[in-house]
C-alpha cells in the first residue's frame, strides 16, 4: 500500500475531526508535490535546452489533482509552473558545432527546432509557463514527470510541456518568419 494512503488513513483514524486532517494532510503533499515538480521542472528545461540555459527563476503557480477526474483514484498531479531562463556561452558537444558559427545558424541551414539554441545571442531570456504531469511511483514513493511526447518528433523545445497559448511560436520557440 502506498506510504501516502498509509499516512491518510492513520490521519482519518485518529483525528476527530477527519476533513481537518484530510486538509492538513493535503497542504502537506502539496508542499511535497511542489518540490518533486520544480526538481521534475529542471531537470525538463536542462534536457530539452541541451543545457545552453541557465535557470533564472522557477515557481509553482498551480497544483490540481486531476487522476478523479479519469474515473479511477490515481496519483496523477497537473502541476503549472513559470519559469525564466537565460542563454550562456555553452555549444553542445552533441550538437553539429558549425550551426554555432556566424550565419549558419538560419532555417535554410539547420531546423527551424534550433532557434532558441544557436539563432538567439548569449543572454537571451527564454520564459514562460510549463504544465507538468506528475504520477507518484510506487516503487521510489516519490512524484515523477510523465512524458506527454510518447516518442513522436517534437517541433519545437519543451513541446508537451510549454504554455504557448497566446503566444506565436515564430520568434518564441521557432525561427520568425
Amino acid at each position: 500500500m502506498n506510504r501516502h494512503v498509509i499516512i491518510l488513513i492513520f490521519c482519518m483514524l485518529s483525528c476527530p475531526r477527519a476533513e481537518v486532517c484530510a486538509e492538513q494532510f493535503w497542504s502537506g503533499e502539496v508542499k511535497i508535490v511542489s518540490e518533486n515538480a520544480e526538481r521534475e521542472a529542471k531537470e525538463i528545461i536542462s534536457r530539452d535546452l541541451y543545457g545552453h540555459y541557465d535557470i533564472l527563476s522557477l515557481k509553482v503557480l498551480k497544483t490540481e489533482g486531476i487522476g478523479s477526474q479519469l474515473g479511477r483514484d490515481y496519483g496523477l498531479v497537473k502541476v503549472t509552473l513559470s519559469f525564466s531562463t537565460k542563454r550562456n556561452a555553452t555549444q553542445n558537444q552533441t550538437l553539429n558545432p558549425t550551426m554555432f558559427e556566424p550565419n549558419n545558424c538560419n532555417p535554410m541551414k539547420v531546423p527551424n527546432w534550433f532557434y532558441l539554441h544557436c539563432g538567439v545571442p548569449v543572454g537571451h531570456v527564454f520564459d514562460g509557463n510549463l504544465e507538468v504531469l506528475l504520477v507518484v511511483s510506487e516503487k521510489s514513493d516519490r512524484w515523477t514527470a510523465v512524458s506527454p511526447n510518447w516518442r513522436t518528433l517534437r517541433s519545437y523545445p519543451l513541446q508537451g510541456y510549454l504554455v504557448v497559448e497566446g503566444k506565436q511560436k515564430e520568434g518564441y520557440v521557432l525561427f520568425p518568419k
